[in-house]
């Protein structure tokens, strides 16, 4: 089988300008090679693939990309290095390496950075220039430097804006270069920096509104007089001591002596925690007690069990009661242990005793705890108050009192 020659000027309807990566897409499309070449906007590059899986590069017009494929997978050209599964990278080496001011684009081929031109490259662009070979006009200058690469502008001090064309207003500080917002230097404030801070060495000036900020430790309104409040701040207008914890009294000298509690930061009289109590907040609450001051009592907890102090939890509730703290009885219709016992059908639907499943009242015909046993012995009604009348030939209901006559019989008696 002999050589498949293909040229991708004509197979990819010409490269123009921009379209080189199309071309290898469509070039990788048609032919089974692992590698095409990356074109010039208006060279061509001849690539012929053998059975070797070898891919040979004629003529010098290669700008970009080349691959060898074997079996054992990709191979650069000579004169460029691998990143990834492509070959981008140009290679200088020996007596063509490039300097500093240089970069490699074609294998053993240099030219200036940009920013740099000169036979060796060794030469800064003017400050009107920008680019490679120092041939893009700066559109900042003389307000501004452009940046050797990318062209952005770096306007000088006194300047801001995309081209450095705004003036900066700023009397004491500098231009935020996109937006003219001015940064003060120390001791100027306002929008324009143009107003002078008043502040001592023992503060900083506010530069929106002027105001001293106090170091701890002073205190007025320029920050000239010292704090006398031992190791605690002050207010900073006022000079009036801001006690720590567990400090008190008015230089804030004197030791806090509530053990679960607060102090007062004027007189030390103590505030305490819930679940606690005394002068000094060191008695826990009571059994039965908790909460602020312990004035609030423990709810049903199982066995007498004391509440926690702080919030009255109880570890289990006694029958007929549930919540957290025990303090409310079971939802109507149950009763018992967890509230996990349904109610019998008390009278009218009235629910049961919550703790013991009883019914206060049963319907008529029905006694017991849970109304569960009809009348009997010749009584009828609300509470088997009621003696029947004599049935002949029959039976009292248990409920009504009426006759109900065996069949055969008919008649009230």
């Amino acid at each position: 089988m002999g050589k498949e020659w293909a040229v991708l000027a004509r197979h990819t309807s010409a490269v123009e300008l921009g379209a080189e990566k199309e071309a290898v897409k469509e070039a990788r499309k048609r032919f089974t090679s692992c590698s095409v070449a990356f074109l010039s906007p208006q060279e061509a590059l001849h690539v012929s693939f053998s059975l070797t899986w070898d891919v040979k590069i004629l003529g010098n017009f290669l700008t970009e990309l080349c691959l060898f494929c074997r079996s054992s997978g990709f191979v650069c050209c000579p004169g460029w290095r691998q990143q990834e599964e492509e070959c981008p990278i140009a290679v200088c080496e020996g007596n063509f390496t490039c300097t500093n001011n240089e970069v490699c684009v074609r294998p053993n081929e240099c030219r200036c950075r940009h920013g740099y031109f000169g036979a060796n490259c060794e030469t800064k662009c003017p400050r009107l220039f920008w680019g490679p070979d120092c041939k893009e006009l700066c559109n900042c200058y003389p307000n501004g430097q452009c940046e050797d690469v990318t062209g952005q502008c770096t306007c000088n001090a006194n300047r801001w804006g995309p081209r450095c064309e705004n003036v900066c207003l700023c009397k004491h500080g500098k231009c935020d270069q996109k937006t003219g917002k001015c940064s003060c230097e120390p001791n100027w404030w306002g929008p324009l920096c143009a107003n002078a801070c008043y502040c001592s060495l023992n503060s900083q000036c506010d530069q929106k509104t002027g105001h001293c900020l106090c170091q701890p430790g002073w205190w007025g309104r320029t920050c000239n007089n010292q704090c006398a409040c031992s190791t605690s701040p002050c207010e900073q207008f006022t000079g009036r001591c801001q006690c720590r914890s567990r400090t008190f009294g008015p230089r804030c000298d004197r030791y806090c002596q509530c053990h679960m509690g607060k102090c007062n930061q004027v007189d030390g009289t103590c505030t305490c925690e819930p679940g606690y109590r005394g002068k000094f907040c060191r008695e826990a609450c009571p059994a039965g007690f908790y909460g602020q001051g312990c004035r609030r009592r423990c709810g049903q907890c199982k066995e007498l069990q004391p509440c926690t102090i702080v919030d009255g939890r109880c570890l289990a509730c006694e029958a007929g009661w549930n919540g957290t703290k025990c303090d409310q009885i079971c939802s109507s219709g149950f009763y018992g242990e967890g509230c996990e016992q349904i109610c019998p059908p008390c009278k009218d639907g009235h629910t049961c005793n919550h703790i013991n499943g009883k019914c206060s009242h049963c319907n008529p015909g029905w006694i017991g705890d849970r109304c569960e046993t009809k009348c009997r012995n010749g009584t009828y009604g609300e509470n088997c108050a009621f003696v029947c009348s004599s049935c002949f030939n029959g039976e009292c209901h248990f409920e009504t009192g009426r006759c109900l006559c065996q069949a055969g019989f008919h008649g009230m008696l």
